[in-house]
């Protein structure tokens, strides 16, 4: 037997159709559109209204700003550190490996936040720590959602070559950002240093803007594509969760 309130779950069904709708929409449209019968779209589309969610216009409706107005709310009072904590400690949980949150600050990705690993061999990383953009998994996932006057500027500097692996070539590391963006994450295969991989991925806010990172770091001295490869679907998965959690939605 089903717990889903009827008339609650028909009710969010039209305020997203009409979300979605690009211009005032029709009773006969939005029973079509959501699958509900008229009778039942009409009697909550008039409890909608006298509450002040939806405006009609003759026969026509659309939703108010109110909604808006509300959802805006919790979003202004929950800041992406208290946002992630619960996930960094799922995300810890489940993989056993240092994690970790970071924003962009001026040329260096800020730690607000790192957990050690529960393994034998933990990563070094601590609160406040600031690291290079162009060698770790989450400066290089902040850095392609940068701004393009940033990415340009940032990328026709020198660059030390802290182990082989690293990319200081601003062709090599154009492609990279680019890769990252299609790709939706960031790796580290040692290139900040010798038997450490990370992956990242971005946090993206209810506006659409990538406002930190989100991953893993792990000891290897081989097999780096397989730690990444299981690192993975955790990592993005985090981030996909935080980034719901402040509003954001794929659809933007």
């Amino acid at each position: 037997m089903s717990s889903l309130a009827p008339a609650a779950e028909a009710s969010a069904k039209i305020i997203t159709f009409l979300a979605e709708c690009e211009q005032e929409t029709g009773v006969s449209e939005i029973s079509r559109g959501t699958g509900i019968n008229k009778n039942m779209v009409f009697r909550i589309l008039n409890t909608l209204e006298h509450e002040g969610w939806v405006y009609r216009n003759e026969q026509k409706y659309s939703l108010t700003l109110l909604l808006f107005g509300l959802a805006s709310k919790p979003i202004s009072r929950l800041s992406l550190n208290t946002a992630a904590t619960p996930i960094l400690y799922d995300l810890l949980n489940q993989t056993g490996e240092s994690t970790y949150l970071g924003i962009l600050k001026e040329d260096k990705v800020l730690y607000l936040q790192h957990l050690d690993g529960v393994k034998n061999v933990r990563i070094a990383g601590r609160v406040g720590g600031e690291y290079d953009l162009y060698c770790s998994a989450p400066g290089k996932v902040l850095l392609a959602y940068a701004e393009n006057d940033f990415i340009e500027e940032y990328t026709s500097r020198t660059f030390d070559q802290t182990t082989n692996n690293t990319i200081t070539q601003k062709p090599d590391m154009l492609a990279e950002l680019e890769n990252i963006r299609r790709n939706g994450y960031a790796t580290d295969k040692e290139e900040f240093g010798r038997g450490i991989v990370c992956v990242a991925a971005p946090i993206f806010d209810y506006t659409g803007k990538v406002v930190g990172a989100i991953g893993c770091s792990a000891h290897t001295i081989d097999h780096s594509d397989e730690i990444i490869e299981k690192l993975l679907p955790d990592v993005t998965g985090a981030a996909r969760i935080l980034s719901a959690r402040l509003g954001y939605s794929a659809e933007l």
